[in-house]
């Protein structure tokens, strides 16, 4: 009786110690999914964005070789024209020659259109100099673009890649926790089916729930016999699952505490302090669990499942969680 009076002593500052132990890791481990998750989305957004750019992208390519083509176009006829005029300015001079002995006037109008063909053709020759600028640069434009296009390309498919690669590691943590409930379960399997244990998948982890008379006597923290034999069942079985940080957390109803004279637990969220520590403790020094991987907590009666109103609900809310979540190497 001496002993278990002296229990609250003992185990408070051993549940500072190994949250502080341990719950540094297990929060950067956290920290580091949600990065995960949220980088993967980030992903997705970068790829549909690279998406969409290469799209316009291509879409400015054609119009620039439909520019070109019909740049080209209107060269070949420039220069069509350019010939023309060139033979007709030619005939001209020929006639000019020729009609010498005519009048003057005659001679006078030749000249005057033979000037102005002559100014005709070297505005042509302007815009056909102007033209071919513009063919080169748009070829220049084309090439920038394409050579854009090359590297979005590239871009989007290390995008897809990294997608693919974040969905995958998902994919094999989500099957790896599944085969983790799976062993889980087996070792409490008559404790579910007696519907004083609970088990489930959220995302990644797995989360076990433990009522209190599995484990403790009400307003005790010391586990009962039967507690320890369910201890040494789901400790093999964790420890069989290779690294894992585990996570005990310990919660109370609102029943009002009995007070003894010597040794008494002053509060609720002592007592959850206390369970929780127990049982890490327990796990770690009877079935070898890595200490620097548990976190003991206690949240007293502030974190019900159901209400306090009822006898069924008091039980549901006195209880240990432990949430197993996938550990780096």
């Amino acid at each position: 009786m001496r002993l278990m009076r002296k229990i609250p002593f003992f185990f408070v500052p051993l549940s500072l110690a190994l949250a502080g132990c341990a719950s540094a890791k297990f929060k950067q481990q956290r920290a580091q999914l949600a990065q995960c998750e949220s980088r993967s989305q980030e992903l997705s957004g970068q790829v549909k964005e690279g998406e969409t750019w290469i799209a316009a992208l291509q879409t400015q390519a054609r119009d620039l070789e439909a520019q070109v083509a019909d740049l080209n176009g209107k060269l070949a006829s420039q220069q069509e024209r350019i010939d023309s005029m060139a033979k007709s300015n030619t005939d001209l001079t020929s006639a000019i020659e020729a009609g010498k002995g005519e009048s003057s006037t005659k001679i006078a109008e030749i000249v005057k259109e033979k000037d102005s063909l002559a100014r005709r053709v070297a505005a042509m020759q302007k815009d056909k100099i102007a033209l071919e600028r513009a063919r080169s640069n748009l070829k220049a434009g084309r090439e920038k673009i394409a050579e854009e296009l090359a590297a979005l390309k590239t871009a989007h498919e290390g995008l897809l890649a990294q997608g693919e690669k974040t969905a995958e590691e998902r994919r094999l943590r989500l099957g790896q926790a599944r085969e983790d409930l799976g062993s889980v379960a087996d070792a409490i399997l008559k404790e579910i089916q007696g519907e004083k244990a609970r088990i489930a998948q959220n995302g990644d982890s797995v989360a076990v729930t433990l009522q209190e008379p599995l484990l403790f006597k009400p307003q005790q923290a010391k586990l009962t016999e039967a507690g320890t034999a369910l201890l040494d069942r789901l400790g093999r079985a964790l420890q069989a699952l290779g690294p894992r940080s585990i996570k005990i957390d310990g919660h109370c109803d609102n029943a009002a505490m009995k007070w003894e004279p010597f040794g008494s637990i002053s509060s609720r969220w002592e007592l959850s302090s206390l369970r929780a520590t127990a049982v890490a403790r327990y796990l770690h020094e009877h079935s070898g669990l890595d200490p620097r991987r548990l976190v003991a907590s206690g949240f007293g009666e502030f974190r019900p499942v159901k209400g306090n109103d009822t006898p069924e609900g008091r039980e549901a809310n006195s209880r240990i969680v432990l949430t197993v979540d996938q550990a780096a190497p």
